[in-house]
């Protein structure tokens, strides 16, 4: 059975939840997914698809009332399901690679 997933480039950045960004390509459909963010969360690391931040008519980022900045979905996934494996997949492919970047994240 041919790989559902492979990563294809790790960018670790440690700012604030953030962890990083992987690559991946899931070559059973011939898709790349650039600049995927791989975040603290409670529970440990999780990834989700890019997001694009949603700007306003002057061009400037869209903020909540408590200032934080807003972001748009470009990709979604049909299930929770999906979305849980999508993210349980990204973060094993990256500690199997690179496991002192995410060793001392719960």
């Amino acid at each position: 059975m041919a790989e559902m997933m492979r990563l294809i480039d790790w960018r670790p950045l440690r700012q604030g939840k953030l962890l990083g960004f992987a690559t991946v390509e899931l070559p059973v459909v011939g898709l790349r997914v650039h600049d995927v963010p791989v975040l603290q969360g409670r529970g440990g690391p999780w990834a989700c698809v890019p997001t694009k931040p949603e700007v306003d008519r002057d061009g400037r980022q869209r903020r909540d009332v408590d200032g934080t900045p807003r972001y748009a979905r470009v990709l979604s996934w049909t299930t929770r399901r999906y979305e849980q494996a999508f993210s349980a997949r990204i973060v094993a492919l990256v500690k199997a690679r690179y496991p002192s970047d995410l060793a001392d994240v719960a």
